[in-house]
């Protein structure tokens, strides 16, 4: 199988104790090449990555701006150059990683048959870490709860919900329509673990610097969507999100405020409302207040489906791979 069509990432910022402590031990990426690209750590921190990278054959870069997004675009610019046979990029943060058996091979191997083509990002079930140990997904698979995030639906459910498409709160939701078993698109997946089409991203994706960490995989998604390129989310993939593992780093395990110890921001500003509402024409959090008087402004896109569609009947759509 051609194994590097795929590359995995992740983005650095004076954390790199948490990269060799927890990423490099949890994610199983034999076979595939890691590349870290580093987002303005401290001088003393870059220099701790470079050695750490160094020991372990991973690829530094150094953001060209500041913010993941700007970070995916500086690997990509990475990629187009050095990596031509390079598809997909997947991003991870810190404390998140796969769970399931061949979790790479088995995408590698989609991304060859071209079955993901079309797709702009992919996205996981992400198990909360809850009392989960090692053997999390086999809890949940005999009947364990909390199931974590399985995509956030900012659009389709709207205020019926909240946010969050959340089996915690909707386990009659998912249980009952067989088709959120197969793989099925959402506005966009939890950013914690996520796949990036490469050629997509140069034809569609204008990104920012205005996001330091929130906000900015939706809003690369949102893009995405506006050109009826779906987010898949792959629900036999399972991931772990387990932010406590921060407090081991003297990182805040609330990846909101995210601060370690004599620093003001570890990721950055949290959020930056006024540039989402600057690209898209509403607020973040007042969809069902702001979407409405600007919503022709998205016919013909999946943005509009998506806001029109009823989450209750099942995916907006659902695919067999």
């Amino acid at each position: 199988m051609n194994k590097d069509n795929l590359i995995i990432y992740v983005s650095s910022r004076n954390n790199y104790d948490m990269l060799e402590g927890e990423v490099l031990k949890n994610i199983d990426r034999e076979g595939f090449e890691f590349i870290n690209v580093d987002d303005k750590s401290s001088s003393e921190e870059i220099e701790k990555g470079k050695n750490i990278c160094s020991k372990h054959g991973i690829v530094f870069l150094e953001n060209k701006s500041r913010g993941v997004q700007m970070a995916t675009q500086t690997l990509i610019d990475f990629v187009n150059e050095n990596r031509p046979n390079c598809k997909w990029i997947f991003c991870f943060q810190h404390d998140n990683y796969p769970i399931s058996k061949n979790f790479f091979t088995s995408i590698s191997q989609l991304i060859k048959e071209d079955k993901l083509n079309e797709f702009g990002i992919l996205g996981f079930n992400v198990l909360d870490h809850g009392d989960y140990t090692e053997n999390a997904l086999d809890q949940f698979e005999k009947g364990g709860s909390p199931l974590g995030m399985i995509g956030m639906a900012h659009l389709s459910i709207k205020s019926q919900t909240g946010r969050w498409l959340c089996p915690r709160q909707q386990d009659h939701l998912l249980k009952s329509n067989p088709q959120w078993s197969k793989p099925f698109i959402v506005e966009f997946p939890m950013w914690a673990a996520v796949g990036i089409n490469v050629n997509l991203w140069n034809e569609k994706i204008i990104p920012t610097d205005q996001y330091h960490f929130h906000l900015w995989l939706p809003d690369i998604a949102m893009q995405f969507n506006y050109y009826n390129h779906g987010c898949l989310i792959l629900p036999d993939h399972y991931c772990l999100n387990h932010q406590q593992l921060k407090s081991k780093y003297e990182i805040n395990p609330n990846s909101a405020a995210g601060a370690k110890s004599g620093d003001e921001y570890h990721f950055g500003e949290y959020s930056n409302f006024s540039a989402w509402l600057e690209r898209w024409g509403w607020h973040y959090e007042s969809i069902t207040e702001g979407f409405e008087a600007i919503k022709h402004n998205y016919e013909n896109t999946l943005i509009g489906d998506f806001y029109h569609h009823d989450v209750n009947k099942g995916p907006l759509k659902s695919f067999i791979l």
